[in-house]
């Protein structure tokens, strides 16, 4: 009898230890990640595409995801009509992106692909005229392909100017914080102190995209200064003279 009680004991031990690991309630699940651009204003986004990439002149068969995309962030939520005519004699017809040429069933396949990653919505008139809209999800991926790209252009000679960016964003948007300082850091700005970067160079129109772009507008400074003291180890830095 002691031997029999002596195991139901054991047995409710194990089972106490066991519920304790497995209640289903005491399982904390991971918040996911907010997006670094989940405060974005989209109809300021949209005005930041103002400006049409550049594109060849020649002809080609499939556009880019970015060139369309691009493209697409700048019409907005109007969206992008584009007439597919026939192919004449056998000829596969092309169509018109800004100032380059594809082919008719090249971009077709495209818009298919870009749809089904919804990066775009596509409807279709009775008359063969297809209207073509950036979703959030495409705006998103259009936006991260302006920022890959950026880089400050550098003059021949240096005009004595130092540009200076100073910020405080509050600790409680820390994740945007910190993909601010990453994005000055990828335009080669130089963190003179913990929210002071530096630049010899221009760079007030790129300043001016990140700052609508995340919002922080009003708590981001642009300075221009004629003399920064103790500046030769910054000189040295941009290998100024």
């Amino acid at each position: 009898m002691e031997e029999r009680s002596m195991r139901r004991r054991t047995n409710v031990v194990k089972a106490e230890r066991s519920s304790n690991f497995t209640r289903p309630g005491k399982i904390k699940k991971r918040r996911p990640k907010k997006s670094a651009f989940a405060r974005i204003d989209w109809e300021k986004a949209v005005a930041l595409f103002h400006e049409p990439p550049k594109q060849e002149k020649e002809s080609g068969t499939y556009p880019s995801t970015k060139e369309i995309l691009s493209f697409l962030a700048g019409v907005g939520v109007i969206g992008l009509i584009l007439a597919f005519p026939p192919a004449i004699g056998g000829v596969a017809a092309f169509i018109r992106l800004g100032r380059r040429d594809y082919s008719g069933w090249g971009m077709r396949r495209t818009l298919r692909r870009l749809k089904k990653q919804k990066y775009i919505s596509v409807s279709e008139d009775d008359k063969g005229n297809v209207t073509v809209q950036i979703t959030e999800q495409g705006m998103t991926r259009a936006l991260s392909y302006k920022l890959e790209t950026m880089v400050l252009a550098k003059p021949k000679s240096w005009d004595k100017k130092w540009r200076v960016v100073a910020f405080d964003i509050p600790e409680k948007y820390k994740r945007l914080r910190d993909v601010f300082r990453m994005r000055l850091g990828q335009l080669g700005l130089y963190q003179l102190q913990e929210s002071v970067y530096v630049s010899p160079y221009q760079c007030f129109k790129e300043i001016e995209f990140l700052r609508e772009l995340y919002g922080v507008a009003f708590t981001v400074r642009y300075i221009v200064a004629a003399r920064i003291e103790d500046d030769e180890s910054l000189k040295q830095r941009f290998q100024l003279r």
